[in-house]
């Protein structure tokens, strides 16, 4: 069942005018229903209306409401009729019943009215409360907190709110967010708030320390101490000497002190993280680039000095020179991908797109590592129908070579290639796939990370390869992944979107071909 309402009707004049026209309607009713002959039930239909006066309009109308109501009762209903004089002393009695029995109604009425306000308060407060935990709960930014915060305090209690957060070296505070209307930079509240953040404790407006203020100022202490200093205004300043407003803007100051301790954690706990990533891929990169250099460092040396001797004959020689050369283009093979994926991680990589025909990259790739397919056979699957694609010609073929070059370090010396591709919808999709021992199973998602490798095969290199591929592919705004072969063998998916059509040549000026 829905509660009756215990609101005044707006306004005093309205209610006492209310009260009487409640009178004159059960003298009414009364003089209607039972007439001067059956007094007690006259009585209790004044008495209901009292109760309901009492219930709608306060304690005023209730008590203006049994006066009336004894006069009347008076007044129509005890002899001699239509006088206010009283023959039967009898009567008396009943008429200090019925303002006894006013009195007590309108009293408890106030009383539950009282209660019932301040259980609406405390709700609207609790909800209030809530909301701003609940809109704190997903703010990631000092600025986002701040302005959260002043958008509550204002609708809950018309309270216009700032916030000053410490300096790095929290030493001093710095004005993230004036309260609206307030001049920014006031030499003197400054102080006030700098006062607040070296004593922890609250200043300004409302306290017993630089009470002359125009603001109120409150620090904000959380479970590892103070973290920043509330200021708040008021338009009536009144709002601020209330104690149960002391209070809830306490609550207020303790979830934004909250809010803003997890911001700071959750900042820490980033830095960390990321030193910890840092410190885990120096590690990773001394280790592997430390070996993977000096071991052809040391090829080359040894080479080197073996050619300075003089009983060397041609064919020794000979040899000892393209060992030199092949380190030293492993060296350089190593050096380009620590570069490129210096640049890719930096954001200094441009993509360049040129719409061009996916065989002339492929193409372009394959003859770069033409010398080291010597005695493999590569299949190629390339259709004439394939459209023409947008992309960096450089990247591409740098995508391409690093996954043929992976190939070549991960599987047999007779095993087949392929590559392959195939129109997809809004795009195009090239494979390259090999005879190899695969992926070992849950190392799909991983393949492309930086310095991974798989475990137990040493092939050389720092494993940037596959990691360069995903950042090339993503520059493009394309998908990259890997999948075993039926048979044996891995294959490398690489999805190139097409957007767009490519523009039509202009047509020749006819006056300059004349």
């Amino acid at each position: 069942m829905k509660a009756l309402s215990l609101r005044r009707i707006p306004g005093p004049r309205t209610a006492y005018l209310a009260a009487g026209t409640s009178v004159l309607l059960a003298t009414a009713i009364s003089w209607a229903a039972f007439g001067p002959r059956k007094l007690a039930d006259a009585v209790m239909i004044y008495l209901l209306g009292i109760v309901l006066v009492s219930l709608r309009l306060g304690y005023g109308p209730s008590l203006l409401a049994a006066v009336l109501s004894v006069l009347c009762f008076d007044f129509f209903f005890i002899p001699p009729l239509y006088t206010f004089a009283i023959h039967d002393l009898s009567h008396v009695a009943t008429f200090a019943v019925m303002c006894l029995v006013a009195l007590v109604i309108s009293g408890l009425t106030e009383r539950v009215r009282a209660q019932a306000d301040a259980a609406e308060q405390r709700e609207q407060r609790t909800a209030a409360l809530y909301a701003l935990s609940r809109e704190l709960a997903a703010a990631k930014r000092l600025e986002d907190i701040a302005e959260i915060a002043a958008r509550h305090l204002f609708d809950a209690l018309g309270l216009h709110s700032g916030l000053l957060v410490p300096t790095s070296d929290h030493s001093k505070l710095s004005l993230l967010l004036a309260p609206k209307g307030d001049p920014v930079g006031d030499p003197p509240e400054e102080f006030v708030a700098q006062w607040v953040w070296d004593h922890e404790r609250p200043a300004g407006l409302g306290s017993d320390v630089f009470s002359s203020s125009s603001k109120s100022y409150l620090p904000l202490l959380a479970s590892r101490g103070r973290v920043a200093v509330l200021s708040v205004r008021a338009d009536q300043p009144v709002r601020l000497q209330i104690p149960e407003n002391r209070e809830y803007l306490a609550a207020f100051a303790n979830q934004i002190a909250s809010a803003i301790e997890r911001t700071d954690l959750a900042f820490e706990a980033q830095r960390a993280q990321l030193r910890m990533e840092t410190e885990q891929m120096r590690s990773s990169l001394l280790s592997s680039v430390s070996h993977d250099l000096r071991t052809p460092l040391a090829v080359v040396t040894g080479a080197a000095s073996s050619l300075l001797e003089d009983e060397i004959d041609t064919d020794t020689r000979r040899e000892l020179t393209e060992t030199i050369l092949q380190e030293a283009q492993r060296l350089n093979r190593l050096v380009r991908n620590l570069l490129d994926m210096t640049r890719l991680e930096a954001g200094a990589v441009h993509v360049n797109k040129e719409w061009l025909p996916l065989e002339e990259v492929v193409g372009a790739a394959l003859n770069r590592v033409e010398d080291a397919l010597a005695g493999r056979q590569v299949v190629t699957d390339l259709p004439a129908d394939l459209p023409l694609v947008p992309v960096d010609a450089v990247l591409i073929q740098q995508l391409l070579l690093n996954l043929l070059e992976n190939a070549l370090k991960y599987t047999p010396a007779e095993s087949p290639l392929e590559v392959r591709a195939r129109t997809r919808p809004g795009g195009v999709e090239v494979v390259v796939a090999d005879r190899g021992p695969g992926i070992p199973p849950g190392d799909e998602p991983r393949i492309f990370d930086k310095f991974y490798r798989i475990g137990g095969v040493r092939a050389g290199g720092v494993g940037l390869g596959l990691a360069i591929c995903k950042g090339i592919v993503s520059a493009h705004g394309g998908q990259i992944f890997v999948m075993n072969r039926p048979g044996g063998g891995a294959e490398f998916h690489i999805y190139l979107p097409v957007d767009g059509e490519p523009l039509a040549p202009e047509a020749p000026d006819p006056i300059q071909e004349m």
